[in-house]
């Protein structure tokens, strides 16, 4: 049988030096000594090049794989000596066609993002949430990435994050119906019931914010 090979197509031009590099990565990772790249304008295929793994790095950056390595571990030095916040998370950016690697820091978001990255770090943040055991830091963390969106032309985004929320306030996906954290606390201690109705008026606005977006702002 023919040895393993990583396929790769891409539609329009031919390869750029970032699919070179990401082909490279994709070999290095499954262990694969040959790529196949091919290009296709409107569903007819332009052409295929067929090239070793270690001849990639040459051909996007007219560098040795040796070279590449050492790169490599610049960037872990200097993602070592950022990611310096114990516990914290950090998102690692790189755009396409871009060969600018941008480190973002969980904490600071979305400040520091720039507006047209709002969705994306938006979708981090809803699925980063869940990890976050603390519910007040959950909860602040999704205010943060749903400040810069927009109800209309994010939408779903937009009632993913509010609907988040809102679980940060009652136990909304709970067996046994919506329940505010604190009902279900005061089983070992009585809380105010002022507490629980702050909850649940809090859960039930954003609620409807997310209701308000799927329905088209209405």
């Amino acid at each position: 049988p023919h040895p393993p090979v990583s396929l790769h197509v891409k539609e329009g031009g031919g390869p750029t030096r970032g699919m070179y590099l990401d082909v490279w990565l994709d070999c290095v990772i499954s262990g694969v000594k040959d790529a196949v790249l091919c290009w296709h304008q409107d569903a007819v295929l332009r052409g295929v090049a067929v090239a070793r793994a270690e001849d990639l790095p040459q051909r996007a950056l007219g560098i040795a794989p040796s070279d590449v390595d050492a790169k490599a571990k610049q960037v872990i030095r200097w993602l070592q000596e950022q990611c310096n916040r114990d516990g914290g998370s950090y998102w690692l950016y790189r755009g396409e066609h871009d060969d600018k690697l941008m480190l973002y820091d969980m904490a600071e978001l979305p400040a520091r993002v720039p507006s047209e990255f709002a969705v994306t770090v938006a979708i981090v943040c809803l699925r980063l949430a869940p990890t976050v055991q603390k519910r007040s830091s959950r909860r602040e963390l999704l205010l943060r990435a749903v400040r810069p969106l927009n109800m209309e032309a994010h939408s779903l985004v937009f009632a993913s994050i509010h609907e988040a929320i809102a679980s940060t306030f009652v136990d909304i996906d709970g067996k046994e119906g919506v329940r505010t954290y604190d009902s279900i606390e005061a089983e070992t201690f009585v809380l105010p019931s002022g507490d629980k109705r702050r909850d649940t008026e809090m859960a039930s606005r954003h609620l409807s914010l997310a209701y308000m977006a799927l329905r088209g702002g209405g």
